[in-house]
């Protein structure tokens, strides 16, 4: 089922190249041309998150299953449009210049589960201290330089400990440097990724690499991130690309921008995690975290990139970690940003996802956290969003000039379980609600919506 309606075109040449979301400068826009902003999660999915071996040695963790239901789930009661959705190219391509075709598929079935429900996916390169073998996720043997010393099992009790292995960071040098054809290699695996969703419906781009450790070096991470983003754009010339700073704005809350990116059509996606790991965010100092958003938004219009803050969170068990939420949402709707919650289920480590529960199967929903995330917000706007605030019961969006006026706007269950008002300057008019999502036709400045 697709709900988004027909608008004003764009150029009729970015209408012919587009059949999939669009950055144009610093604002990112759905294939018809509407200003499209993402409300989402991230969920690793069992069969694509790929932590297991086939040597006998025991899996790091166990990763929950994810299908239509879930989609259904994030859409309606949630009224989200964004999934995130961790891929590795471990299994991608487990042996150099062979690719696993059922993985690929495997992947194509959760987008296309999704978008029936109005969700885009951004297939996210993901990596976490680098590979399986000596980490955690990411880069298959083939590809780890110098080859490691010693290779590794579950479970992930020393999971830190391998984040700053000397045969981790060495992998990570090798990297960024390009040493042995890594650059290539890695490019031939993100463009083979790209190249077979470059004109599926529902994908809103590809991230190239999730939170680098150039260790310090940014010339090394600009030059990787220009030849794999090349490498991308050689055989999928539409598609989105999404990229992050070095994963160290994780504890220092900016990434300066020397060197724009040198590519169009990009997104800006960092993560924002202010505080987390520090210390819990024991402070629980909000201006911290405006500020870590604010230097965001700067680094993105630097970039000349729209801003998609592809991970945050906090515990949602603790007061502090949903206070935590809610600061950051409040930010993200203050400077016009794009996002996706970690996560959505996870039955090892942190335990943050939305549901709980001690055992390897899924528990009760957390509700005070599925309604901090379940927000109204502009989805699909026909004309320049300049302001959207949510109070808790009213969504207002400041539009200017809006077109014909048609618009699509998230309408989460849990937020509004009973009708909902829309005006526009003022003056009620006609909806049609459907899948956790409203349209409307407004021509107006001010769309104002409020539920029972």
């Amino acid at each position: 089922m697709l709900f988004f309606l027909a608008c004003t075109e764009p150029p009729a040449a970015e209408a012919a190249a587009h059949v999939q979301p669009y950055a144009q400068g610093t604002t990112l826009h759905d294939a018809t041309g509407r200003e499209l902003r993402l409300h989402g999660i991230n969920a690793r999915v069992e069969g694509l998150f790929d932590v297991s071996f086939d040597d006998g040695r025991a899996p790091l963790e166990t990763i929950p299953p994810f299908g239509e239901a879930d989609c259904a789930f994030i859409a309606e009661a949630l009224g989200m449009n964004l999934l995130r959705l961790p891929l590795n190219w471990s299994a991608m391509e487990p042996v150099d210049d062979a690719f696993d075709d059922a993985y690929f598929e495997r992947v194509a079935t959760v987008v296309d589960a999704c978008w029936a429900q109005g969700l885009y996916t951004q297939l996210d390169i993901h990596q976490d201290a680098y590979s399986k073998e000596i980490g955690e996720d990411g880069a298959p043997l083939w590809a780890i330089v110098p080859e490691p010393e010693a290779l590794l099992e579950g479970p992930l009790d020393d999971l830190d400990s391998r984040r700053t292995s000397a045969q981790v960071l060495a992998a990570f040098r090798s990297l960024y440097a390009g040493d042995s054809g890594l650059h290539a290699a890695y490019g031939d695996m993100a463009g083979e990724l790209a190249s077979r969703f470059a004109d599926r419906p529902g994908v809103v781009g590809l991230e190239l690499h999730n939170e680098p450790v150039p260790l310090g070096d940014q010339a090394a991470l600009d030059t990787f991130h220009e030849a794999v983003a090349t490498a991308v754009r050689e055989r999928a010339p539409s598609m989105a690309i999404h990229f992050e700073p070095d994963s160290f704005r994780n504890l220092t809350d900016s990434a300066p921008v020397t060197t724009p990116f040198p590519l169009g059509n990009v997104v800006y996606a960092p993560h924002v995690y202010t505080d987390v790991f520090e210390d819990g965010w024991a402070s629980m100092d909000t201006a911290a975290i405006e500020a870590s958003v604010a230097a965001a938004r700067e680094e993105a219009t630097a970039h000349d990139a729209p801003l998609l803050v592809g991970e945050f969170g906090h515990d949602p068990e603790s007061e502090t970690g949903r206070a935590y939420i809610a600061a950051a949402l409040d930010a993200f709707d203050e400077h016009g940003a794009s996002w996706a919650f970690w996560v959505y289920e996870e039955w090892s480590q942190g335990r943050w996802g939305l549901y709980g529960g001690e055992a390897e199967a899924r528990g009760p929903l957390r509700d005070e956290v599925a309604d901090l995330l379940a927000r109204p917000f502009p989805a699909a706007i026909d004309g320049t969003v300049v302001a959207a605030t949510w109070d808790g019961t009213t969504l207002t969006i400041e539009i200017d000039g809006a077109g014909d006026g048609e618009h699509l706007v998230s309408a989460p269950d849990r937020a509004w379980p009973g009708e909902v008002t829309a005006r526009c300057d003022g003056a009620e008019v006609a909806s049609a609600r459907e899948g956790g999502r409203l349209s409307l036709r407004c021509e107006g400045r001010q769309l104002e919506l409020s539920g029972e």
